[in-house]
Parts: structure tokens; C-alpha cells; sequence
């Protein structure tokens, strides 16, 4: 399930460049015995509708059925981290189709992103930020950008021409960010049925240039529910929960120009 958001995102930051390669997200390794342990937390199944029947169907119409419930919702929060190696990606996320509010953490730095009014901002320290501007071996560039950040966010601008900057909105944004996730490479099989979180799915597992097992609801929409990792290679989970909640973001008041913080990282 990786190689769509390489090609989506492969121009985004180095810092961030596991994350938008989707190598630990999309493509993480599953076994084959039905996915993640359920969770112990409730989840009145009623309330989510009835049973939805896509356990029947092959697996690229259970796919086709996600992509599209995915597709047609307003929001989903996007929780949970994997691990591949050394490498390890981490999202906390709430995206709709207009706003954001979250964070995601890759090879050690985290970075925090709203979308509020049609505008992407992010919060990163200095030196996060010099290592994705290329800077991460200038501790000048990343002591005068720690010195202008301070706690300050940053206003990705509109049309700014910087693929590395442009790349953080295609995490900001659900269709974006979920399309990546959700179009596997190779071999596409039903893997059973079970639960994950206490809700009632149909395991997909996929092989291929990043193998990876999807779990999707049998009840009501076939939202995605989670994708798991458990093999010797990669391990962790990620979780999509509150599809249609409204995402409550405002703009951050304290804002640096970040066309200063261009000048600063491409000085010597």
C-alpha cells in the first residue's frame, strides 16, 4: 500500500520523507490471522447501523466500497503510530475536507499542523526545521531559525513554489491523505472477518511492493477502521475513528513570516 504516496508525496521534506513515502503507514506488514487485538473499550455497534454486507463481496469492491464511504465523509481522526526498523512514523490527526487540527511525528520531529479558512500552518522547532529545509548540518541556519520560531506557527503561503512546504497540506487534507493510504499495490484477498476496536470487520489483506492488511466495517458505512502491522519487520497500528465529527480549529494567533525563515535556511 506504499507506492501511490511516494509518488503523491515524494517531494515532501527529507525530515518528513518516511511519512509521505508511506513505507510504516500504508505499506506496513500484517499476519494473516485477522489483524490487531480488539480493544477493550465499548463501542455500541447498534449505533453504527446495520450489517452492511461487504464481507460477501471480493476484496477490490470491499476496497472500492472504503474508498468511497472514506471519500464521502466530512472528517475522520486518524490516531496511532508505526514502526518499521528504526524508522517510525506517528499521526495524531483530525482532517476534514476544509480543516485540520494534529500532529505528525517522523524520524524524531513532530510537527503541528492546522487548516482553518482555507489556510495551512505548521509549528516545528528550529532546528526541525533547518533538517527539512536542508539545513540539518548548518547549526547557524538552525540556531537564527530557533531564534526567530520561538513558539510561534508557521503560514504555509499559497503558491509558494516549495514542494517541501506544499507537502504538509497533503497531510492536512482527508481526501489527500487517505487516498495514499487506502490504493494498495499487487495481490488484493479477503482475509476473514473478526474485530478491531470492538467493531464488526472485514480483514483485506495486500501483497506486493508493500504488503499490508486493512480492516473495514461491516456495519453501517464500510468506513476503514485500521491499519496493523505485526511481522518481524513492522509493528504498531493506525486507527480511523469519528468519521463526520466536526473538527474545531482556530487559527493561531502568535504567526512568523516564513519567507524570513526561507532566507535564513538558504544562508551558508
Amino acid at each position: 500500500m506504499e507506492r501511490t504516496m511516494k509518488r503523491r508525496m515524494a517531494a515532501t521534506a527529507a525530515a518528513l520523507a518516511l511519512v509521505a513515502g508511506g513505507g510504516v503507514l500504508a505499506g506496513c506488514g500484517s499476519d494473516s490471522g485477522g489483524g490487531a487485538a480488539a480493544s477493550t473499550a465499548a463501542v455500541d455497534t447498534a449505533a453504527l447501523g446495520p450489517a452492511n454486507g461487504v464481507e460477501t463481496l471480493s476484496a477490490q469492491e470491499i476496497l472500492d466500497k472504503a474508498q468511497a464511504a472514506a471519500s464521502a465523509a466530512s472528517s475522520v481522526t486518524v490516531t496511532g503510530a508505526i514502526t518499521q526498523g528504526s524508522d517510525k512514523v506517528a499521526l495524531d490527526l483530525q482532517v476534514g475536507d476544509n480543516a485540520a487540527n494534529g500532529t505528525i511525528e517522523a524520524q524524531g520531529i513532530e510537527v503541528g499542523i492546522r487548516v482553518v479558512d482555507g489556510k495551512t500552518y505548521f509549528k516545528i522547532s528550529g532546528e526541525g526545521f533547518a533538517k527539512i529545509a536542508g539545513q540539518g548540518d548548518n547549526s547557524a541556519a538552525a540556531e537564527a531559525i530557533t531564534a526567530l520560531i520561538g513558539d510561534k506557527w508557521l503560514l504555509v503561503p499559497a503558491n509558494s513554489g516549495s514542494d517541501e512546504l506544499e507537502g504538509f497540506n497533503q497531510f492536512a487534507e482527508k481526501d489527500s491523505l487517505l487516498e495514499g493510504i487506502l490504493d494498495p499495490d499487487g495481490t488484493l484477498s479477503v482475509k476473514g472477518t473478526g474485530e478491531v476496536n470492538g467493531i464488526p470487520v472485514v480483514f483485506l489483506e495486500s501483497t506486493g511492493d508493500g504488503p499490508g492488511t486493512l480492516a473495514v466495517q461491516t456495519v453501517g458505512e464500510p468506513y476503514p477502521v485500521q491499519i496493523a502491522g505485526s511481522d518481524s519487520d513492522s509493528s504498531g497500528e493506525i486507527n480511523f475513528t469519528n468519521w463526520n465529527d466536526p473538527v474545531n480549529v482556530t487559527a493561531p494567533a502568535d504567526v512568523v513570516d516564513i519567507g524570513a525563515l526561507a532566507n535564513l535556511g538558504g544562508s551558508s
